[in-house]
């Protein structure tokens, strides 16, 4: 067998478990928007949210000096536009964003904060032309 058809029998074999592990779950648990995902979920989800956003996107850098009266009008934005689902606080713990699906994310995690100011900027406001914020 040649290297190119070792690789094709590979890619297949690991769509097969992939589809066999996604069948399990499927048939164990169902589908419900209710339900929390898993680590492996969360984790491919991460990802492709990661590969969505363009290169160009995620290392954009933020043009906006962060001036005391900038800061005071992206908190005055943030408590106007994002507060009553992802709170004060960012943590998500609101009656609307829990009840929302998915629910609002914590934004004090890890996986968020970690993330540039580019990608934030193009999750938040979707695909634009040029990536540049305007508060």
């Amino acid at each position: 067998m040649t290297r190119a058809g070792k690789v094709v029998a590979g890619l297949a074999v690991l769509a097969a478990a992939g589809a066999a592990v996604a069948l399990k779950l499927y048939l164990d648990h169902g589908i419900s928007v209710r339900d929390e995902p898993t680590a492996a979920e969360a984790f491919l989800a991460r990802r492709l949210r990661h590969f969505a956003v363009p290169r160009h996107a995620r290392e954009a850098k933020n043009p906006v000096t962060p001036a005391p009266e900038a800061l005071a009008r992206a908190r005055a934005h943030f408590a106007d536009h994002c507060a009553s689902c992802h709170g004060n606080d960012g943590r998500g713990q609101t009656s609307i964003g829990q009840h929302l699906y998915p629910k609002a994310p914590d934004m004090t995690l890890p996986e968020t904060q970690s993330l540039s100011e580019g990608e934030l900027f193009y999750i938040i406001e979707g695909r634009r032309d040029r990536c540049s914020p305007s508060l």
